[in-house]
């Protein structure tokens, strides 16, 4: 089934699942994340969904967040033209810090960006992936505190599976203007694949958010033996994005461009001395930084910002010009060795275990109000077992075992249990826990403005020594069928969760108060513009839902995904609840027609109030909204070459708006129905030949 399927090898799956001598029939595929074993997608603990390389070409997608909207569960936006928000089951803040990601096995959530994935700058080819494969649900057992809510683990093609080169150039609106180029060579027991890639648009017209990035990434792999094979990843990223509003407060988030560079190096060995047996050992380093800087001044944007506090405006034109340069450059490194080793004893039981090191390092003066670098160690034991207690009965069980710098050993166990009646059909049902510790920026954060005359203006944010990691009990029950007639399957999550200790964002005292305030007072600008912690919630948070995946081949050559997700969010603080959207859905036809494929995808997101920025008590809400995008390629032979021409077009039902930022949304000129933040149609034409 295109786009839905791996090509991974079905033979590790067990006879019970042989259906073969049924013509209808295509297997499930095997997946690698979910327990760090090889398992066909119905033998996991939990629920997992696939996007191969096929879907990954048919949706002619330049950005891999905007895939996440084809997974049930997700829920994905953009605040501007360069910044995706990802989050699974909601639950969002300003960087959505409660999902791993993965690639190759390379973690790249961040300490620099706030405990979050960088989405806008990943580093990675769109064309050097081979799937990717997402946990819904938590998995801590197999990865530790951030698999909080799940795991998004991006695979990239082994070199012996591509020969040649590729050339790709893609133009459109937007000043979408993007070229790529890779290179796949073999000498003997060695394959190597170098990619160079530039990314580029304007972003929204009325946005200052458009970006410029380049990558080059190389893989090499190399047999050193029957049984042992190394692996060598590296990569730098360069790239210039737009940043900020017009008429802020004070210019507080000017219009700006920011600059990242970004490198990775990652090294694996693997030794295979039987089918039955393997032992890695892996070490990866990261490093990045971010440079990013304004100036903001006490007299701009007054008039319609503080037109409400008459006596405040008066005081600020009488009072000196202040004018503060802000500077928000951060530097993070990442050091990581991990040792594994998976076994199979018998046709009944395969086990994995391993140890895990990782040491995290952050600069970012604005961010600590000083010039330390502040690190953070981790080390992990984790293992999982599977066994197949029974023909129709296969247990699951997992452990982390996780000591973290600053915290207390901590305990994340997994169980399922999978009942197999037949060969077309299982239920899952489990129980696992898990914790997410703070990130450096939410326990240590001390963000201050800081006048060379004057001093202390605003302590924006403030730490918080006595922060907790929280925690997620998750109860599931899952359903998958193969539907042998339709060549498809259908897989069911039902799923309560209940996050303990929750971390969110609150605001402190002093805030806005009397008009007569004076720039004597040392507390003014804290009594404007107030500041921030980050805090534990006193209630347990409860996401209740089902989630659907239907993927079917009615016709010749052609294929129909239906995802369908719906959640009930319970909690004391109303609008924590609102940041959950209560329903979402996507539906995707893939259809060849001789040379010709299309892809349509109807997208529809509920309404929700998840954003960015903090902004007190004030609500804003995204309405709900539905989407389409539009992909049709042609391939020609030329000269020999083969040429695929793709017209993508994206956001093609008009400007919405997915994602808002809550202290824009404040300004005067938002107030009625004029969207802050717009995301617009984009079409683009794209060119690829192999070589």
């Amino acid at each position: 089934m295109a786009g839905c399927l791996l090509t991974a090898p079905a033979a590790t799956a067990s006879a019970f699942h042989d259906t073969s001598e049924d013509p209808f029939f295509e297997p499930l595929p095997v997946v690698l994340t979910v327990s760090r074993l090889p398992q066909p997608m119905q033998d996991t603990p939990g629920a997992i969904s696939v996007i191969d390389a096929g879907l990954i070409a048919a949706t002619g997608y330049r950005d891999i967040a905007r895939l996440l909207r084809l997974v049930p569960g997700m829920q994905v936006a953009q605040e501007r033209g360069n910044d995706q928000w990802v989050s699974y089951h909601g639950l969002g803040s300003d960087f959505p810090n409660q999902m791993q990601v993965l690639i190759d096995g390379r973690s790249v959530y961040s300490p620099y960006f706030y405990g979050g994935a960088d989405w806008g700058a990943l580093g990675i080819g769109i064309d050097d992936i081979d799937r990717i494969e997402i946990v819904r649900g938590s998995d801590s057992a197999a990865y530790g505190s951030n698999a909080f809510l799940g795991v998004v683990n991006i695979i990239t093609k082994h070199t012996a599976t591509e020969a040649g080169s590729t050339v790709g150039v893609t133009l459109g609106n937007q000043g979408v203007a993007d070229v790529s180029a890779r290179m796949v060579t073999h000498d003997g027991p060695l394959g190597l694949r170098i990619t160079a890639s530039h990314l580029q648009d304007d972003g929204s017209a009325e946005l200052k958010d458009g970006r410029r990035i380049g990558t080059l990434n190389l893989r090499s792999d190399i047999r050193l033996g029957n049984i042992d094979e190394l692996t060598l990843n590296a990569g730098f990223s360069n790239g210039h994005r737009g940043n900020g509003y017009e008429g802020t407060l004070f210019d507080g988030s000017e219009p700006r461009s920011s600059e990242h560079q970004n490198s990775h190096l990652h090294a694996r060995w693997l030794h295979s001395p039987s089918p039955d047996e393997e032992w890695s050992l892996s070490w990866y380093h990261n490093s990045e930084s971010a440079r990013e800087s304004w100036s903001a001044d006490s007299h701009r944007n007054l008039d319609g910002t503080l037109g409400a506090y008459p006596g405040l405006r008066a005081a600020l034109l009488a009072a000196p010009r202040l004018v503060i340069d802000v500077d928000q450059d951060r530097d993070s490194q990442r050091d990581n060795v991990e040792w594994q080793h998976r076994l199979r004893t018998s046709e009944q039981l395969q086990l994995v275990w391993g140890l895990e090191w990782r040491r995290d390092e952050l600069k970012a003066q604005a961010l600590f109000n000083d010039n330390h670098t502040r690190s953070q160690q981790e080390w992990r034991l984790f293992g999982n077992a599977e066994w197949r207690m029974a023909p129709q009965w296969l247990w699951n069980a997992g452990t982390m075992v996780e000591q973290i710098e600053g915290d207390r050993l901590r305990l994340a166990p997994r169980l399922f249990l999978n009942w197999q009646p037949d060969s077309a059909t299982t239920f899952k049902a489990g129980y696992s826990r898990a914790w997410r510790q703070p990130t450096l920026f939410e326990r240590e954060a001390d963000t201050r403005v800081i006048h060379p005359v004057y001093g202390l203006l605003q302590q924006r944010h403030q730490s918080n020594p006595d922060l907790k990691p929280q925690r997620i009990d998750a109860f599931e029950l899952g359903f998958i069928r193969l539907l042998p007639r339709a060549r498809g399957s259908l897989d069911v999550r039902l799923f309560q969760e209940h996050i303990r200790d929750y971390i969110m964002r609150e605001g402190l005292p002093p805030m806005l108060s009397a008009a007569d305030n004076t720039l004597a007072d040392p507390n003014f600008f804290q009594r404007i513009l107030g500041g921030t912690r980050w805090s534990n919630s006193t209630d347990t948070v409860r996401l209740t839902g089902i989630e659907y995946q239907l993927r079917v081949r009615p016709w010749a050559d052609g294929d129909i995904i239906f995802n369908h997700t719906m959640i009930r969010a319970r909690a004391a603080d109303p609008a924590l609840e609102a940041t959950v959207a209560p329903y979402s859905a996507s539906l995707t036809w893939m259809q060849h027609l001789g040379a010709w494929h299309t892809t349509i995808s109807i997208l529809r997101m509920g309404p929700s109030e998840a954003g960015t920025g903090y902004a007190g008590s004030q609500r804003f809400k995204v309405d709900a909204y539905t989407t389409l995008d539009l992909s049709l390629a042609r391939s020609l032979r030329l000269r020999n070459q083969t040429v695929e021409f793709r017209l993508s077009g994206i956001n093609l039902l008009g400007r919405h708006q997915e994602l808002v930022h809550r202290p824009v949304e404040r300004l005067p000129q938002y107030s009625g129905s004029k969207i802050a933040n717009p995301i617009e149609p984009q079409i683009y034409l794209s060119m690829r030949t192999r070589f």
